[in-house]
């Protein structure tokens, strides 16, 4: 489904924000991670690796397992023997770089809405990505929101129905009062289910910019 940003916004009465990250607030390129795993043999026709569909990374994802028994298992699928350093390297190469016209807007946000973040992601991502942010930023991750919710602490991912309910239930939000924005529709579509207003931010920032959309808030 195709939203139309502006009309949407005009006619939500907000209170609390909660934002993806991967694709939202930070942008992301899965074909730099093909690319790059490629350079060591390891050949993938397309991200479906990346995803809750595959059992091994959902488990990861969701922090069931950790970093060594990730590498060591999916080295195992590939039959390769990469190394944690050209593995992480390899793994982390989706993750682009920090765009601080967003994240001081999301500051901005902050002085009138309840601004939460809701990712599904991992430890090692999580460490590359809060790492430059701290150096480039001065700030953690978790300092720029009210509260930080992600997948490998919860042991739950989107769009489990359990993930958004936690998020809801420990902040006491209005689910009517709250807007939630992702870039993939079916998380989009899970929250929405449970009361929570959505916009489905279709081909992520780089195709519909976060900024504009949340400038629609603040006038």
């Amino acid at each position: 489904m195709t939203y139309s940003l502006k009309s949407e916004l005009d006619n939500l009465i907000i209170s609390n924000i909660i934002l993806d990250l991967g694709g939202v607030v930070l942008d992301i390129d899965y074909s730099l991670t093909l690319k790059a795993f490629g350079a060591h043999g390891i050949r993938l026709s397309d991200y479906s690796t990346f995803t809750g569909g595959n059992e091994l990374f959902n488990q990861f994802d969701c922090g069931l397992i950790g970093p060594d028994t990730f590498r060591k298992n999916f080295n195992q699928m590939f039959g390769v023997s990469l190394n944690a350093r050209d593995f992480d390297s390899a793994w982390n190469a989706l993750l682009l770089d920090w765009d601080l016209e967003r994240l001081k807007l999301i500051e901005l946000l902050r002085r009138d809405y309840r601004i939460f973040l809701l990712s599904n992601t991992n430890i090692i991502h999580f460490d590359h990505y809060n790492q430059i942010l701290i150096e480039k930023y001065g700030k953690a991750l978790k300092d720029l929101f009210h509260k930080a919710y992600l997948s490998f602490e919860m042991g739950v991912r989107k769009p489990q129905a359990e993930i958004f309910r936690r998020v809801i239930d420990e902040n006491g939000l209005v689910p009517s009062e709250t807007l939630f924005i992702d870039d993939t529709f079916e998380h989009v579509a899970a929250a929405q289910k449970l009361g929570i207003q959505a916009i489905h931010l279709e081909g992520g920032n780089r195709n519909q910019p976060l900024v504009k959309v949340l400038k629609g808030l603040v006038g």
